[in-house]
């Protein structure tokens, strides 16, 4: 198996590109388009210990020296990380002005490229617009809207989509170890993206969390302006990117329960995933309209884009909440479900195949690994 093979659920964009780069067709200026964790920034490393030749090399490909890349957890890339004259390791610019050291190609991998401030999206686009001979430029968005039009347009487009939950189930457990229990639950809760699975299946507390929140979500119900407040604030994540990131898990729980809910109300229970939450969604399905639950779940995506796209996740929680539960129309208040209910039961059920409920005890995580799949 190649590399390229191991990029779950991209590997036949990877190889058309891989075609290209060996007839010399392939464009130096490329963006990966796809939602958090689907596996851009991985797909871009797997492309470049492609035309690196990355297996080979001491260290595998991130001890290339012919590869350059931007994949810090700052929130915003500002223009000194991309000028000359870097004070901290090399700058793009730094990069692209030496030889290759391998005597081949060269690759620079900017991952959540839309955290480009506009002096450095600039500054990069006399690199794109001018660049050295044998020379990649990958660029990964969640959100290309964020990125200029100037920069956009200099770029070759290609959208990496949702990796089906059955695919994922399986990678985990086959790959990284991960019990079948609770490899389901996290690929259905990761909504297909394999890096948010391994997070939720690996992270110790971390699927606990999720359906923790999830519980705390449907307890808000009824409790008007002052419940709906109390409820943000409790789901609130901190500030940073690890926050940032921990509400959208949050907020994707939410969402798959009332992505059920709305199947309910529509009359598809049989489509519904959260087995265990029946007597839930069947209370959502009577006290609300299909209407209102499908406005609540149009609500939730919008918070998700929101703070993807850097809105302050208190104030995005905040807004959400009282939108939700804070008027009249609020969804009815949900008891949470026993604590001895193991957590595997609270999960789809119809994930995977090999993933057919409850075994009876708590899954427990497999250990932390990294991920070929998870950028």
């Amino acid at each position: 198996m190649t590399t390229l093979d191991e990029v779950l659920g991209h590997s036949a964009v990877l190889r058309r590109l891989a075609a290209g780069a060996a007839d010399d067709s392939l464009t130096h200026a490329l963006l990966f388009i796809g939602p958090e964790g689907v596996g851009k920034t991985t797909a871009a490393l797997a492309l470049a210990t492609e035309l690196l030749g990355g297996d080979s090399w001491p260290g595998g490909v991130l001890a290339h020296p012919d590869l350059w890349l931007e994949d810090s957890d700052v929130e915003n890339i500002s223009i000194k990380r991309v000028r000359p004259g870097g004070e901290e390791g090399p700058t793009l610019q730094d990069f692209l002005a030496l030889r290759p050291y391998a005597g081949g190609r060269r690759v620079a991998v900017i991952g959540r490229a839309e955290r480009l401030t506009e002096p450095a999206a600039n500054n990069l686009l006399k690199a794109i617009e001018e660049p050295p001979p044998r020379t990649h430029l990958i660029l990964c968005a969640a959100h290309p809207e964020k990125l200029p039009p100037t920069v956009l347009s200099r770029c070759e487009a290609f959208t990496l989509g949702p990796v089906a939950h059955a695919a994922i189930a399986a990678w985990l457990t086959e790959r990284h170890g991960v019990d079948a229990p609770t490899a389901a639950v996290a690929g259905f809760l990761a909504s297909g993206r394999p890096g948010r699975a391994l997070r939720l299946a690996t992270e110790p507390g971390a699927l606990d969390s999720e359906l923790d929140a999830l519980d705390a979500f449907l307890a808000a119900g009824g409790g008007g302006t002052a419940g709906a407040i109390r409820a943000a604030d409790a789901a609130a994540p901190g500030a940073g990117a690890e926050g940032r990131e921990r509400a959208l898990l949050t907020l994707d729980a939410w969402t798959s329960f009332v992505r059920d809910a709305a199947c309910y109300a529509a009359g598809a229970p049989e489509l519904a995933l959260w087995s265990s939450y029946r007597a839930a969604l069947e209370r959502w399905a009577q006290d609300l309209s299909a209407a209102r639950i499908v406005a609540i779940l149009h609500r939730l995506v919008d918070a998700s884009e929101a703070v993807a796209a850097y809105a302050q996740p208190r104030l995005a929680f905040e807004a959400l909440m009282l939108d939700v539960f804070g008027g009249a129309d609020s969804p009815p208040p949900v008891d949470p479900l026993p604590r001895d209910v193991p957590r595997a039961a609270r999960g789809p059920a119809r994930v995977s195949a090999g993933a057919t409920g409850s075994t009876g005890r708590r899954p427990r995580a497999a250990p932390r690994g990294r991920s070929r799949a998870a950028g």
